[in-house]
C-alpha cells in the first residue's frame, strides 16, 4: 500500500497546482507500479492501448501484477482502412465486418505480445465511431436503438456480451464496464483522455467515469486511481522528434495539463514497437503515426478540470 500511497500523494500534489501554471510534468516514482497492482486499461479501439499503455501493461506484469485490458470498439467503423485493405471503393457492411474480426485478431496477437493472458484480453463489440451517439441520443431504452452505418450491426456479437441483454445504448456500455471493474477490481484503470480529439477516445472516458462513479456508491472500497493517455492532439506527436529513444514530450496547447512521465526500459520499448507493428492493417494507413509513440517513455494525465461534454 506505501507504493500506492506515494502515487495518491502526487496526484494530490498536482492537482493543487495553481490553475494559472499550464503545464506541468512529473516523474513516477521507481516504485510506481508496486507488484500489487491491478491495471484496468480501457481502449476505444485496437491499437489504442499499446500506444499509450503497452509500456505500463508490460511493466505491472514484470513485477507480478495483474493487467486486463478491454477494447470497446473493434475499429470495424474505417472507410479508408477497408478500402485500402481490401482493394475496394464501396465496402459493403460485411466488408466492414470482416474489417473488424482483422483488427481483433491482431490486438489478440499484440497482447499476447505484451504479456496479457488470455481472460485478460475482452472485447465489447461496440460500435466504431458510435460511442458520442452512445453518450448522447441513444443513452437510454426508449425509441429505436443505434445502428452501426458501417456494419449495420444493432448490437454486439452474442460471444462478446458480458451482460445479457445488451445493445447498441449508452447505459448498456457502462453497465458492461461496471461489470469488468467489479469483476476485476483494478487499483489503476487507464484511458483515454476527455481532451483527444477523436470522440470515440472522449466518449470512452466518460463512459469509464461514470461506470467508476456508479460503482463506487454500491462498493466504497473500489477506489481505483484513474489515469488518462492522449492519442489525438493536432498533429502531436509527429511534431516532436521520432527517435526511439527520444522522450514523448506533452504537446502545446492542452491546458490545464498535469503530465505523469513514465520512464521504459529498453527492453519494454523495443516490445512495444514490435508490438505496433503487428497491427499491419493501420501501418498501412498511419505506420508513421503509431510508431511515433514507441519512445523511452509514456505520459499520463493526472485529471484535474475535465470538460463537461464529451463530443
Amino acid at each position: 500500500m506505501k507504493s500506492r500511497t506515494t502515487l495518491s500523494l502526487i496526484l494530490l500534489t498536482l492537482l493543487a497546482a495553481p490553475a494559472s501554471e499550464a503545464q506541468t510534468l512529473e516523474r513516477l516514482p521507481d516504485a510506481f507500479p508496486p507488484p500489487t497492482t491491478r491495471l484496468l486499461v480501457v481502449s476505444p479501439h485496437p491499437d489504442d492501448e499499446t500506444l499509450g499503455a503497452g509500456g505500463l501493461i508490460q511493466r505491472v506484469l514484470h513485477r507480478g501484477g495483474a493487467v486486463a485490458v478491454v477494447l470497446v470498439t473493434s475499429g470495424d467503423g474505417y472507410p479508408e482502412g477497408v478500402e485500402v485493405v481490401n482493394g475496394i471503393t464501396r465496402p459493403t457492411a460485411e466488408d466492414y465486418r470482416g474489417y473488424g474480426k482483422v483488427r481483433q485478431e491482431e490486438a489478440w496477437r499484440v497482447l499476447a505480445m505484451l504479456g496479457v493472458p488470455e481472460h485478460g484480453r475482452m472485447f465489447l463489440g461496440f460500435p466504431d465511431g458510435g460511442l458520442c451517439a452512445l453518450r448522447g441520443d441513444y443513452l437510454e431504452h426508449r425509441g429505436l436503438g443505434y445502428e452501426s452505418p458501417f456494419t449495420r450491426e444493432r448490437r454486439p456479437p452474442a460471444s462478446q456480451v458480458l451482460v445479457p441483454g445488451t445493445e447498441y445504448r449508452g447505459e448498456d456500455l457502462e453497465e458492461e464496464l461496471r461489470h469488468v471493474l467489479s469483476r476485476f477490481r483494478p487499483t489503476v484503470v487507464v484511458t483515454t483522455d476527455p481532451r483527444d480529439q477523436h470522440p470515440d477516445h472522449r466518449a470512452t472516458f466518460f463512459f469509464v467515469r461514470s461506470a467508476l462513479k456508479k460503482l463506487l456508491r454500491l462498493d466504497p472500497s473500489l477506489r481505483p486511481e484513474l489515469l488518462t493517455f492522449l492519442i489525438h492532439f493536432g498533429h502531436w506527436p509527429l511534431t516532436e522528434s521520432a527517435e526511439s529513444d527520444a522522450d514523448l514530450a506533452p504537446p502545446r496547447g492542452l491546458p490545464e495539463a498535469r503530465w505523469l512521465d513514465f520512464a521504459l526500459s529498453p527492453a519494454e520499448s523495443e516490445t512495444k514497437r514490435a508490438a505496433l507493428l503487428q497491427y499491419r492493417t493501420q501501418q498501412l494507413i498511419m505506420g508513421r503515426f503509431l510508431l511515433s509513440f514507441a519512445r523511452s517513455n509514456e505520459l499520463y494525465v493526472a485529471l484535474g478540470q475535465v470538460p463537461e461534454s464529451p463530443c
